[in-house]
């Protein structure tokens, strides 16, 4: 039959067939997996879209669902030293004999570090309070520098050195909140190859150690008991899982809180 011999209502019934079989046949669904990577450290999101592109239609995307994945703690704990790690510094006393260890410390402003003072023998982590200078260094760059401010009550030895291409000019991050019991304590130190090395714990609770900050500060020093610091570690710092400094370990199981770290810290004089 010639399409001129149909009549109008055979004409119409063509048509809507037509139609009806080019919709089933344009008819498409896409669907799109976006799996994003935690460059954030935290999470993964995976988005699943569905395009649906209907004929006489504008082209609609649905989201249907995001999810968080949870990223390994080690990975968190690595990252937050990864960012600590550039303010990092490793102590050592020149002898007549050699060179001794005297542990960690960490940069916390330009041309300033801290450390722990120490009651164990000399060639242990923390330097003696007899001790005036020590050599600070890391890979492949050092310093001599002054201890030019000891604060016995909470065992602190400020040491203050000329800066060198190498060494942090700014202030790490302290955390405004004292760390609570049951959160994840990392102390951080540096090798004799000046490799990071990581001890993790847990928060066993925040005392008062009776002490003020200064004279002219109201604030009385906190001291968190962790097990995270050791003998070998003292000096060095305790962060959260955000890089933040929580403390600075100043003896076996116990961390001078930021607080107070921070407080001495903005009193020191400018280089």
């Amino acid at each position: 039959m010639d399409i001129k011999d149909l009549n109008r209502s055979q004409f119409l019934l063509l048509i809507l067939l037509i139609m009806m079989v080019t919709s089933i046949t344009t008819a498409t669904v896409t669907v799109t997996l976006m799996d994003q990577s935690p460059q954030a450290g935290v999470i993964n999101t995976i988005n699943r879209v569905i395009e649906r592109v209907v004929p006489g239609a504008t082209t609609t995307v649905i989201q249907i669902v995001k999810e968080p994945v949870s990223v390994d703690q080690g990975e968190q704990i690595v990252r937050a030293a990864e960012l600590m790690a550039p303010f990092m510094v490793r102590l050592t006393q020149a002898t007549p004999t050699g060179s001794v260890p005297l542990g960690s410390g960490f940069i916390v402003r330009n041309g300033w570090a801290v450390t722990a003072l120490s009651n164990l023998p000399t060639g242990q982590a923390g330097i003696p309070a007899e001790i005036k200078t020590v050599t600070l260094s890391r890979t492949g760059v050092s310093v001599l520098a002054e201890v030019a401010m000891l604060d016995e009550k909470n065992s602190l030895a400020f040491l203050k050195f000329v800066p060198l291409e190498g060494f942090a000019t700014t202030s790490p991050t302290f955390a405004e909140i004292t760390a609570k019991s049951g959160q994840t304590s990392i102390v951080l130190s540096l090798s004799e190859n000046h490799n990071i090395e990581i001890m993790t714990g847990l928060v066993m609770g925040v005392i008062s150690a009776g002490n003020a900050v200064s004279s002219s500060s109201p604030i009385t020093a906190e001291v968190i008991r962790t097990g995270s610091v050791l003998n070998d570690n003292l000096g060095g710092p305790m962060i959260n899982l955000k890089g933040e400094v929580v403390g600075l370990g100043v003896s076996r199981g116990y961390a001078l809180a930021a607080q107070a770290l921070k407080l001495m810290v903005d009193q020191l004089p400018q280089s």
